[in-house]
Formats: C-alpha cells, sequence, structure tokens
C-alpha cells in the first residue's frame, strides 16, 4: 500500500499578466478544492520574464503540497486549473495568468 501514501511534492505557481497577486490566490484556491493539501508557502517574489524580458515580470511562489496523485494525474489537475484560470496555449513564454510547475515530486 506505499503506492496510496501522500507524496511531498514542491511546486511553483507565477502569473505575469493581470491581478498577479490575485492570480496566485485564485490559483491557491483552486489547489485547495482539488483536495490538494498546502503545507507551506514562501513570500512572493518577482522574477524577470525569460527568456524576452521586456515582457512583463512575473510574480511567483513556491509551495510545499502533500498529494495521494501521480506526477502525470498531478500534472494534468494543474493544467486543468491553468484552464479555469484563463490560461491559453499560446507560443512558449508567451505572458499568461496562471502557470503551475512541478519542482519536485517525492525527492525524484
Amino acid at each position: 500500500m506505499l503506492e496510496k501514501q501522500a507524496k511531498t511534492v514542491f511546486i511553483s505557481i507565477g502569473s505575469n499578466m493581470g491581478n498577479k497577486k490575485r492570480n496566485i490566490e485564485l490559483t491557491k484556491f483552486e489547489l485547495k478544492n482539488n483536495n490538494i493539501s498546502i503545507i507551506k508557502s514562501s513570500s512572493n517574489y518577482e522574477t524577470l520574464s525569460w527568456p524576452n524580458k521586456a515582457k512583463p515580470k512575473f510574480l511567483n511562489v513556491v509551495l510545499k503540497i502533500r498529494s495521494h496523485l501521480s506526477p502525470y494525474d498531478l500534472m494534468e489537475k494543474f493544467l486543468n486549473i491553468e484552464k479555469k484560470l484563463g490560461r491559453k496555449n499560446n507560443k512558449k513564454n508567451e505572458p499568461r495568468i496562471c502557470d503551475i510547475d512541478i519542482i519536485d515530486y517525492d525527492n525524484k
């Protein structure tokens, strides 16, 4: 039954469109609504867009979460949350309302 144990996962949330702080808070709310437990949150921090630093800066946060989902299922859930919050499938590295990335899944 080890597969069913909740895994510790670190994710990042970023936004560089609209009300960035609100977008991050809405993303956290959606994570909780999807039964994803937020254990810890970093402070918000700002970064330049990459590779084009002329695009709007990102506001970011890193979260420590617990989830029973596989990395694939977790990413699928994240993509659905991004879409729900208004992310469009634009060109790579274009400004976006919400970007959720898995940084580390269960130390792997």
